[in-house]
């Protein structure tokens, strides 16, 4: 066996750079083609049930986060004034979900819930 195919060597160990894991290449790919921002928008969808509370998460869903914030759809006015009391509350947890400072402000419509 050679020295360069011999994995055991302590010179051919030490030759190039050391290999990444597949966690920084998806965080790196993402980054150059600008998929960021939808995937942290899926990381709210996945996550609302737990940032929401399951009572909440049942009469609001998140419709989307751009630049910071997370827009939200409630079915009435009733349930839209609630998400206005909880948004520091959402705020917080959607950052425990996300990374601190990923949403900066919660939002909120009325209309037909999509996703339930």
């Amino acid at each position: 066996m050679s020295r360069l195919s011999d994995p055991s060597d302590p010179d051919r160990r030490s030759q190039g750079p050391e290999p990444e894991g597949v966690g920084a290449l998806l965080a790196m790919v993402s980054g150059r083609r600008g998929w960021q921002a939808r995937l942290r928008g899926a990381r709210i969808h996945q996550h609302w049930d737990e940032i929401a509370g399951d009572q909440l998460a049942r009469h609001v869903e998140p419709v989307r986060l751009a630049g910071g914030v997370l827009v939200l759809r409630a079915v009435s006015s009733a349930w839209a004034t609630q998400v206005s009391f909880l948004a520091p509350e959402l705020l917080a947890r959607a950052n425990a979900v996300l990374g601190a400072g990923e949403v900066t402000r919660v939002t909120v419509t009325t209309g037909r819930l999509i996703t339930k």
